[in-house]
């Protein structure tokens, strides 16, 4: 007697390697929050503490939209598959936070520096 594997398999057989809606959300929510507490944690080397709370939303906000997509794209991913693609996608958003940080920065240092020239040259 052999045994089909596929939509003529017992439901039970089918159903033992998927996961459920609530455990592909887990999956991808753990990832996220792990990477939330990195970002505020200063005693880490290189925390993104500095990108405020603003930035570490607007993470948090495309990190779900992306990993809602990807789920409703791809309702039969395993829990390891969605946490790798929750840890691709978190660090993507991450560091475009950084970067966009950086950017900014550095656009209001020479704003600064700036002023100060036309305030000497003002003012002597």
């Amino acid at each position: 007697m052999t045994t089909k594997v596929g939509n003529n398999a017992p439901a039970a057989a089918r159903k033992s390697g998927q996961t459920t809606p609530q455990e592909q959300t887990q999956a991808w929510q753990g990832v996220l929050n792990s990477a939330v507490d990195q970002m505020n944690d200063p005693e880490i080397k290189g925390s993104t503490k500095y990108l405020g709370e603003g930035r570490i939303n607007t993470v948090k906000q495309k990190v779900q939209s992306d990993m809602e997509a990807f789920i409703q794209s791809n309702p039969n991913a395993s829990a390891d598959d969605i946490k790798k693609e929750a840890e691709s996608t978190t660090k993507k958003h991450e560091t475009n936070a950084m970067f966009q940080k950086m950017r900014d920065d550095n656009f209001f240092g020479k704003l600064m520096s700036r002023r100060k020239e036309l305030i000497k040259d003002m003012w002597g």
